[in-house]
C-alpha cells in the first residue's frame, strides 16, 4: 500500500498528532479518540450526532490503519541493511577465531 506525504499528514491532523509520531502513540490518540467519539456512547434520541460520531470512527480507523501500514513498511536502507546482515551470516554462519600461530623452535 503506497500512501502519499500528504495523506500521511492528514492521517496525523484526523488522530490530533504531530507528523512522525511513533506507532505507540498513534495507537493511544486512536484509543482516546475513539472512546470520545464512539458512536454508542452518543444517546439514541440525537441521531445527526450518531451520524457524525459513526464517520468521525470510520476517519479514525482509516487513519489509524493507514498509519499502521505505512509505520510496519521496512524503509529501502533497512531492507538493505538486513540483507548484509543475512548475506554475512550465509556467507560465515559460525564465524571462528583463528587459532593463535604455533611457537617457532628457537635457532641453535
Amino acid at each position: 500500500m503506497v500512501v502519499k506525504q500528504n495523506e500521511l499528514e492528514q492521517c496525523y491532523r484526523v488522530l490530533e498528532l504531530e507528523p512522525g509520531a511513533s506507532p505507540e502513540e498513534v495507537n493511544q490518540a486512536y484509543k482516546d479518540l475513539a472512546f470520545i467519539w464512539h458512536p454508542d456512547r452518543v444517546p439514541e434520541d440525537n441521531p445527526r450526532l450518531k451520524q457524525k460520531a459513526e464517520e468521525k470512527l470510520k476517519l479514525l480507523n482509516q487513519a489509524r490503519e493507514k498509519l499502521r501500514s505505512h509505520q510496519t513498511l521496512p524503509t529501502a536502507s533497512q531492507k538493505q541493511a538486513r540483507g548484509r546482515t543475512q548475506y554475512r551470516n550465509y556467507r560465515n554462519p559460525n564465524p571462528r577465531p583463528k587459532p593463535p600461530p604455533s611457537p617457532q623452535p628457537n635457532p641453535p
